[in-house]
Order: C-alpha cells, then structure tokens, then sequence
C-alpha cells in the first residue's frame, strides 16, 4: 500500500484546529493509503487530542523545546547511540563538515533565498551531520558561534540590531535545526499541511530519494507570520525575521511537485512569491453532511446565541468580537456570545478577559472551552460569527452553513468564496461593521432563515467530502505516475 508522511507543524493531532480537522478527515477517510505522521512540536510529551485511525503506521513528533538533547523523549533512542553521536562530535569536524553549509544557510535566508537550489543543498548538507553527530554540542560550538557572528552579528545591515535580539534569533534557529537531527521514514509521497519548517523533511526526501512532494495551503503562511511579527522590534530586527520565513516559503515552493491552497485567495501570494500556474490547484475543504446537519436542541430559553468557533488568538479578532458585542448587547439584551476553542494566546486571552470586565460584559461573552460536537454548538446559535483577520477556507464557516446558520464574517482568505452571496460579509477589524451585521440577523428572522436554508443547500453542492476526496486521491495518483515515468526514463537511459 502506498505510504504518505503528513507532514504537520503546531497542529495535528496535539492541537485542535481547522489544519487538524483537515489532516484528520483526510487521513481517515483515505483508507486505501498508509500514512506517517511527522509533526513538529513546542514541547515534548503532549497529549493527543485525536484518535489516530488505523492507516497511521507510525507517528513522528519532534519538539524544538523542552528537551536537552535531540531524540531524548523518544523510547527508541538508545544510550549508545547518544555516546556515539556525542563522542564523534568535535570542533574538528563541525568546523570541516558543518560549517561550510550553515554559512550558506545564514546567507540565503537573512536575504530571503535568492537561490532556492542552493539553500536546499546547505540544509540537505546540515542533515546529513546532525543525524550522525550531537545536535546539543554543534550549536553550542565555538565554531558554531564563530560562524553566527561573522555572517550575522557582522553584518552591514543586521550588525545594528541589539546584541540580546541577535543571541535570542541565533537560539531560535539552533532549536529549529533540530529538524534536522532526525532520520525520516519512507514514503512514497510526503505532503505537508503548511508552508512552514515541517515541510524541511519534504524538501530533503524529494532531494535524496526523488519523492513526490505537495503542500496544501490554508492560511498563507508567510501572510500570518508577517502578520504576528512583533510590533515593538525595530524595522531591522522585523525584516530579519521576514527573510527567514520568505526563505523557508520559498525553497518549500520550489521544491513542490504541486501546491495546493485551499481558496482561490491565496494564489494571489502564491504568485507572488514565485510559484508558476501550472503547480498551482485550489481544492477546497470539504465536510461530512451527515453530522453536520440541522439537528433538534434542548434549549428552553430565549436567549440569541452567537456562536463562535474559533482559538483565542489575535489572528482570530476576538478583541474585535467583545467590541462588536457592546454594542450589540445595547439593543438586544436576549444575545449572548459564546467561544468555543482552546487558549493558544494566554496572555490575548487575559487582554480579552479584561477588556470583558471592562464593558461588562462578564454575562453576554463567555468562553465555553474547547467542544468536540461543534454541531451540537452550531444547532444552538441563533447566528454564528467568525471574526477572524486572516484565514484560509474556515471549516467553522461551511460546517455553521451546512447545519442551516446564517454566517456572520470577515472577509479575509476564501472566506467571501465559502459564503457566496448565502451570509453577511464584512470588513476585518472593524467592531462596528461586525455588530451592525450580528444585529441585521437578530433583528430579521425571515431573513435568517432564509440565508440559512441557501447556505446549507450551497454547501450540499460545494463543499462535501466526496469531491474533496476524490481530488486529493487524483492528484496523489498523478504526482506518483510521474514519479514512476521518470524512473523508467531513467531507466532507458541507462
């Protein structure tokens, strides 16, 4: 059976969210594939928040903090491997066999990759070390800071940003070239679900083995980092940090045999940053019909409920939403907010919780935690609002239209291509726009009604698991003839 390494950065299955809803349903769902999954992590030991289904083979989680030591929280990893990865590191050879290809990798990325092909050979170069030798003794090196401050603190342009930036930002990418410690497993075609540094392992198996590599885009993530850089850095230290991400977005493109976003509005950023047409293929998201559905509920009240799912974080405009609801609940003191999601922002969520206070609003937006029966949450709304500053194609959207909601939300990412003309569309970061829409639905129950039954029938057309599966099982099936076309080729040839 063919094997496919999902490749997942911040998401599944430790975090819940609309890229782990798309991760899971497609892996469940494609039960005549295998699928490994590689997902990187802030922490070691995290607590999966999904049922793996049966055609993962194998789960690979690598954790950029919390351990000493590269591979030390996993059971496979044996002590004298440790000593021999430990003792055969040295100064020595750092300096001959890994230097050489970090300095190229400094220079492309504090110049956001001006060459793709040779920014993917340092990394490949840096890979093969770092499985052979000590991760922990490499970047604490003198040779290793030797070269960090030559290419970086050195620099005519970056020399000027503070000492203490330049130390955290060389920290920062020591823990990521963890990544780069580990050996990784066989596939026939490995796909990543973000244009981020998971997508490394993607990009040095096409290299070294030629296989297959696709990356689905939900939200554009060169977009969103550009959108969380932050704000009190000087100009110098923020566009360090923009060529680091341009960089690893750009090699992740290069490399791909197809990039796949989820909306037609990332194409836009996809040209942009250099991907041609013919990689390019929007396959939207889709749902199962079956639970997601008008369904009975047991509310006796008569409260309006609004209804949002989303994290707490600042791309979501929380802080937008509690504005939006003072108003709101001025003229319609029957409405009550309610957010389901987890806390991945604990200090947004205490600016959000203050904020609450400070319009009292403590019993009009309350936080209802994460669900796992969305429906369930979705049938209870009178209305359901995403407010969101950047999004990709928001599973909460199609799922809140097909149980027959009207959908409140922002027009960011494919948003406006998921509600069509069947929900209220309005500006992002703007609290006054959003309860003036919140407020035409509460205010007209014909009409909610009314969008609510063409959101659902719109959705039946669209946005189903069928013709989301079929697609990702076309395109699977392409990349993989291609592949074997070349190895025949190849084989001619010779």
């Amino acid at each position: 059976m063919v094997r496919v390494l999902m490749l997942c950065e911040g998401t599944y299955p430790f975090y819940r969210g609309g890229v782990s809803t798309w991760t899971h349903n497609l892996i469940l769902n494609l039960k005549d594939y295998d699928f490994f999954v590689l997902s990187v992590t802030p922490a070691p030991f995290l607590r999966r928040r999904y049922d793996l289904p049966p055609n993962v083979k194998g789960i690979l989680d690598i954790p950029l903090w919390g351990t000493e030591f590269a591979k030390e929280h996993m059971r496979e990893f044996k002590f004298r491997d440790f000593l021999s990865r430990n003792l055969s590191t040295d100064e020595r050879k750092i300096r001959k066999e890994f230097a050489p290809s970090l300095r190229v990798f400094l220079d492309e990325i504090k110049h956001g990759c001006r060459d793709p092909r040779r920014l993917a050979e340092a990394i490949c170069e840096m890979h093969v070390f770092l499985t052979k030798h000590d991760h922990r003794r490499t970047v604490r090196s003198e040779t290793f800071w030797n070269v960090m401050r030559e290419e970086l603190f050195n620099d005519r342009l970056y020399g000027y940003t503070k000492l203490s930036y330049m130390i955290d930002f060389s920290r920062i990418l020591s823990h990521i070239l963890r990544l780069l410690s580990y050996e990784y497993p066989y596939a026939d075609l490995s796909h990543s679900s973000v244009t981020a540094f998971c997508g490394l392992p993607g990009i040095i198996l096409k290299i070294e083995r030629d296989t297959p590599y696709l990356i689905t885009e939900h939200g554009v993530y060169f977009r969103e980092r550009i959108l969380d850089l932050p704000s009190k850095s000087s100009i110098i230290e923020r566009m360090l940090l923009i060529n680091l991400y341009r960089a690893i977005v750009q090699v992740n493109y290069y490399y791909a045999d197809k990039v796949l976003p989820v909306c037609r509005f990332n194409i836009n950023w996809e040209r942009e940053l250099g991907v041609s047409e013919e990689k390019i293929e929007v396959i939207y998201n889709g749902i199962n019909i079956e639970r997601f559905k008008p369904l009975k509920t047991n509310a006796k009240d008569n409260l309006k409920r609004i209804v949002v799912m989303a994290r707490i974080d600042k791309l979501k405009g929380i802080m937008n939403l509690i504005e939006a609801m003072a108003k709101v609940s001025k003229h319609h003191p029957e409405a009550i907010c309610e957010i389901y999601g987890p806390i991945s922002d604990e200090a947004y969520f205490k600016t959000c919780q203050r904020k609450i206070k400070s319009l009292n609003l403590e019993d009009k937006v309350l936080f209802m935690g994460p669900t796992d029966k969305p429906e369930s949450a979705y049938n209870r709304a009178y209305v359901v609002v995403q407010p969101s500053l950047s999004e990709g194609f928001p599973f909460t959207v199609i799922e809140a239209m097909a149980c027959g909601k009207p959908v409140i939300a922002t027009d960011v990412g494919g948003v406006s291509e998921a509600i069509d003309s069947f929900g209220v569309i309005v500006p992002p970061r703007s609290s006054i726009a959003l309860a003036e829409g919140i407020m035409k639905v509460l205010e007209n129950e014909e009409y909610a009604e009314e969008i609510g039954g063409k959101a659902r029938r719109y959705v039946l057309e669209r946005f189903t698991y069928k013709e989301f599966l079929e697609n990702y099982r076309r395109v699977y099936l392409e990349v993989l003839s291609e592949k074997i076309w070349r190895e025949i080729i190849e084989w001619q040839r010779s």
